[in-house]
């Protein structure tokens, strides 16, 4: 998850991989919501599914986006998680669901642009 300071709102869309203060107060703001949503589900499982839902997008060079993308696959993760889908534990099934979407965006990002691999 993001670190966590007590300063005033840092810049958006910084360089790949790294992210502004307004990310971080973002990314809390999501675990605020979803404890709210998911209150039959305990804190740690809350935090862990926005935590691993985050880092997906760690090295994404477009930060803007990154908070509600985040909060959308942990809604994902923690809705499986309390329809008790499977025994497999949270954060397995969020790496793999990461994998399939990020094979799936370099598929489309290949087809979008066929010659970015000629460079």
């Amino acid at each position: 998850m993001p670190p966590t300071t007590s300063q005033g709102q840092g810049q958006q869309g910084q360089g790949q991989g790294e992210q502004g203060q307004g990310e971080s107060d973002a990314v809390r703001d999501v675990v605020g919501r979803l404890l709210l949503a998911y209150d039959s589900l305990d804190t740690a499982t809350v935090e862990a599914a926005v935590r691993d839902a985050y880092e997906v997008f760690r090295d994404a060079r477009v930060r803007a986006f990154v908070p509600i993308l985040t909060e959308r696959r942990a809604r994902t993760a923690l809705d499986a998680c309390r329809a008790g889908a499977g025994d497999q534990p949270l954060a397995p099934r969020l790496r793999s669901s990461a994998r399939a979407i990020a094979s799936a965006s370099v598929s489309a990002s290949a087809m979008a642009n066929p010659n970015a691999s000629a460079r």
